[in-house]
């Protein structure tokens, strides 16, 4: 009786470890979809964000004809009141 115990007992560990396989593998397909549809927001997003700032530089520069706007990006910044690049993270 003691035996066939604990036979059934391994068998359902057996049993839980390929559950738990399948679902670690489940979380793993998940999390790759999660990030799949995070960069694929975050891009989105920039792409508005650029879209937006060209559309209001083009409304600066139709009331200013004679402005320069070359040197304005969505890439640079403003650092001690100079325009420049935008390092992006390391």
């Amino acid at each position: 009786m003691a035996k066939a115990k604990i036979a059934k007992l391994e068998e359902r560990a057996t049993n839980q470890k390929v559950q738990l396989g399948h679902v670690e593998a489940e979380f793993t397909k998940q999390d790759e979809n999660f990030k799949k549809v995070e960069a694929e927001l975050i891009e989105d997003a920039a792409d508005a964000y650029a879209a937006g700032f060209e559309e209001a530089l083009a409304q600066v520069a139709c009331v200013h004809l004679e402005m320069d706007t070359s040197p304005f990006a969505t890439s640079n910044r403003v650092v001690d009141g100079q325009i420049v690049p935008r390092v992006p993270p390391s």
